[in-house]
C-alpha cells in the first residue's frame, strides 16, 4: 500500500497525526481559511473540536491584545497545539498562558517547533501532563531566547529541573522558573 493510500485510509476513519496535520499547513501555503477547511473535513464526525471554532476564539484574542494570548482551561491536546504552532500573529506574543489544558509532551514538542516563539517573554504551561520527556524537549530548544519567565507547576516533574534547565543556558534571560 501506498502512503498516499494510506494517508486516505486514516483520513476515512476520522484520524490525523502531526504529520499530517502539518502537511496541510505546508500544503495550503498559510491560507489560514484553507487550513481550517482542511482540517474541519478530516474531523467531520468524529467528534473532535472544530478548528475553525479554535480559529476564531484565538483570532477574537489576539485581536484584543496582539501580545498577550491566553488559552486557559481550554482542554487543548497536540492538535491544538500543532495548529497554535503555524499561527498568523503567533510572532508577536509576548505572554501565553496555556495552563490547565493537556498539551502534554506532543503538544509542547509541537509548540516548541515553531519559528513563531522567539518573542515569548513569559510562558505558563502549569497543569498540562508535561513529563520528563517534555522537559528534554524544552531544554534543548532554542526557540524562547527571550523567556523571562516559565511556570510548569503542577506537571508530572521534580524539583530537579530547576537546576537542569538553568544549567542549559539555553533561557539567558530566565529570571522567574516555578517547578514545584
Amino acid at each position: 500500500m501506498s502512503s498516499e493510500e494510506l494517508n486516505q485510509d486514516e483520513l476515512d476513519q476520522g484520524t490525523l497525526n502531526k504529520e499530517m496535520i502539518l502537511d496541510i499547513f505546508y500544503s495550503t501555503k498559510g491560507n489560514i481559511d484553507d487550513i481550517n477547511a482542511a482540517i474541519d473535513a478530516r474531523l467531520f464526525g468524529t467528534q473532535t473540536r472544530s478548528i475553525t471554532l479554535f480559529e476564531k476564539f484565538v483570532r477574537a484574542r489576539l485581536s484584543l491584545n496582539p501580545k498577550v494570548l491566553r488559552l486557559v482551561e481550554l482542554e487543548l491536546t497536540w492538535f491544538e497545539a500543532v495548529y497554535l504552532s503555524q499561527y498568523p500573529g503567533l510572532e508577536n506574543v509576548e505572554d501565553l498562558d496555556l495552563r490547565k489544558n493537556q498539551l502534554g509532551d506532543e503538544g509542547l514538542d509541537a509548540l516548541l517547533s515553531s519559528d513563531k516563539l522567539g518573542n515569548i517573554r513569559k510562558l505558563d504551561l502549569r497543569n498540562n501532563q508535561i513529563t520528563r520527556k517534555g522537559m528534554e524537549i524544552l531544554a534543548k530548544s532554542e526557540k524562547l531566547g527571550k523567556l523571562e519567565a516559565l511556570d510548569l507547576r503542577s506537571n508530572r516533574l521534580g524539583k530537579a529541573w530547576e537546576s537542569k534547565l538553568k544549567l542549559t543556558g539555553v533561557f539567558p534571560n530566565l529570571s522567574s522558573l516555578k517547578i514545584a
